[in-house]
């Protein structure tokens, strides 16, 4: 992946979240070159997720399909936060909010190795609306202002369980990047009277990788990791429960697009996919983010906050989009 930049690296400020990222391009070797994750372990008996190990009677909330099912829903058996926790909080220099919430585990799939990218649209479009009516369950409950859904596939992306699933954690307040790019969309909002994410599809054109009817795919200007790409609805959306059927149908069709031609560009990566959504912010622009991970954080993305990316998003967007080329020639 030869670079266009026109200096040795830049600092940029990514307009989501005003962080800052160092652009460095042919610091490390090419991202191809990290070594693979195993795709699996051999043991299905100590795999939690098989349909003979999982624990259906203590954990299942849902599931659709028969023999044995086709996607289940289940308590995460080691949560970050309990409903069964009292609501308190404090605040002042010792701030906090009691671990109250909800974490739920969506098992995609009861065959051990079978990934998202295995699955047609359809299949992946029945996975987005599991998601949906979760979401909307959890937000029925008392005291959850956020819902967070996101999917870590491979070791090094936080996963713990080969077996392919989602995880959402319901918040009783926003918090992290939610609440930053909230900020940052009714800053723009006043200051221009625009959306930030609306004026980054006008805006991001040398970035763009995929273009659809109802979506655009962008490495964004200051992508924080190396082969981030972001998913943006074209039209004004903040929660996934408005999409339409025919919008759910493009979303599932470009993940999976992003899957396989990261494959194609990196090798097998693990990697994070992040949905970004608040039900009860209009002004909040929903958006999903892609994180392949290529290499490990370390002392100045912990201790300074600023991000060190190797790969140039133009460049990305560039072999990306002659992927998309070569796979429909």
């Amino acid at each position: 992946m030869e670079s266009n930049l026109p200096y040795g690296s830049e600092i940029r400020t990514d307009y989501r979240t005003g962080g800052k990222c160092v652009i460095v391009p042919g610091r490390q070797n090419r991202p191809k070159e990290v070594e693979e994750e195993d795709d699996a372990s051999t043991d299905l008996s100590k795999c939690p997720f098989e349909p003979n190990t999982v624990d259906r009677k203590n954990l299942e909330i849902m599931h659709t399909g028969d023999n044995p099912w086709e996607i289940m829903v289940i308590r995460n058996k080691f949560p970050e936060l309990s409903g069964e926790t009292p609501l308190s909080s404090r605040d002042g220099i010792l701030a906090y909010t009691s671990g109250y919430g909800y974490n739920e585990v969506v098992i995609e799939t009861p065959e051990h190795n079978v990934k998202l990218e295995d699955f047609d649209d359809d299949r992946i479009k029945r996975w987005i609306d599991i998601l949906i009516e979760r979401e909307e369950a959890l937000y029925s409950r008392n005291y959850i202002a956020g819902v967070m859904v996101f999917k870590n596939f491979g070791a090094a992306a936080g996963a713990s369980i080969a077996h392919s699933h989602t995880q959402i954690i319901a918040w009783p307040e926003l918090v992290g990047t939610q609440k930053v790019e909230l900020e940052t969309i009714h800053k723009s909002k006043r200051e221009t009277g625009k959306c930030i994410y609306e004026k980054a599809v006008e805006e991001e054109k040398a970035r763009t990788m995929i273009e659809g009817k109802n979506f655009v795919t962008i490495a964004p200007f200051a992508s924080r990791i190396a082969g981030e790409s972001m998913i943006v609805p074209k039209r004004h959306v903040n929660y996934m429960l408005d999409l339409t059927d025919e919008e759910r149908y493009e979303l599932a069709s470009t993940l999976k697009s992003i899957i396989i031609i990261n494959k194609r560009i990196f090798g097998q990566q693990p990697y994070n996919i992040v949905f970004h959504e608040i039900k009860n912010e209009r002004d909040f622009h929903f958006h999903v983010e892609v994180y392949p991970r290529l290499a490990k954080l370390a002392g100045i993305e912990l201790g300074q906050n600023v991000f060190v990316n190797t790969v140039v998003p133009e460049d990305y967007a560039a072999e990306f989009k002659q992927n998309i080329v070569e796979l429909s020639g």
